[in-house]
């Protein structure tokens, strides 16, 4: 019996510890990281005071400026047809503009758009030091001249497009260059080129590649969304949200 008890005493020992074990990767599994909030996430009710300051005192100059726009034209047709003497005329002067007061992505498309950009921007050797969100406003005409469809002509929009660090200073940039050795294009803070300047012409310091200020126009790899003179190369920008006024049936 002593020498069963003693044979038993080791397995039991042996049992506990798998059993141990197991339970601690059990614990690991359902239990991840907690996830800290950023300092920069403000309470719902801050929020809410911001959102009413700008219907308060953004949205009426823009809804002035643009239902004047519209009042001009719809004279301009009037006079038109007179001239034509013409007793028929299309009239939308009583509709007022929408003002946009949001833009959305879907989450999904978030999360492929940063993996992008980090993806792109590891190719030309270089890192992602920020995200800026630029306002925007679409075009009062249907397509844009690269023939991209102009989704909600003169509404407000957002731009996101990641920034490089160099120097003292952040910069927009594109990748250009060729497959083989791809480099991130500087660009100014309002999307311009930056011209005959030698700040980081394609040299390299240990395992990071500096950002070239001009493109290598030769064997690059185009985006036909980038149809100017000196955008030759792939954008990182990002456009095309769902844009919306609020809901009106809401108070």
């Amino acid at each position: 019996m002593i020498k069963i008890k003693k044979l038993l005493s080791p397995c039991i020992t042996l049992i506990i510890i798998l059993f141990s074990f197991s339970s601690c990767e059990e614990k690991d599994e359902k239990e991840p990281p907690t996830v800290l909030a950023p300092e920069q996430i403000v309470e719902v009710d801050q929020a809410k005071e911001m959102y009413d300051r700008y219907t308060d005192r953004r949205v009426p100059l823009i809804q002035h400026y643009e239902d004047s726009i519209d009042r001009a034209l719809y004279d301009s047709k009037i006079l038109q047809h007179k001239k034509a003497k013409s007793k028929t005329i299309d009239s939308n002067t009583d509709k007022k503009f929408d003002v946009a007061r949001y833009v959305s992505y879907d989450y999904k498309t978030i999360k492929q758009y940063l993996a992008y950009i980090e993806q792109e921007a590891k190719k030309a050797n270089v890192e992602i030091s920020s995200l800026r969100f630029y306002f925007s406003n679409y075009p009062d005409k249907s397509f844009f001249d690269n023939k991209d469809s102009v989704l909600h002509p003169r509404q407000n929009s957002l731009l996101l497009s990641p920034t490089l660090k160099k120097g003292d200073r952040e910069y927009l940039f594109y990748i250009g260059g060729t497959k083989t050795e791809e480099q991130a294009i500087l660009l100014t803070d309002n999307f311009g080129e930056i011209n005959n300047q030698e700040i980081g012409a394609t040299d390299r310091m240990g395992d990071k590649a500096h950002a070239s200020i001009l493109p290598n126009l030769t064997n690059t790899t185009t985006n036909p969304a980038l149809n100017t003179s000196f955008y030759s190369g792939t954008s990182l920008t990002m456009n095309k949200g769902t844009g919306a006024p609020p809901p009106w049936n809401e108070n």
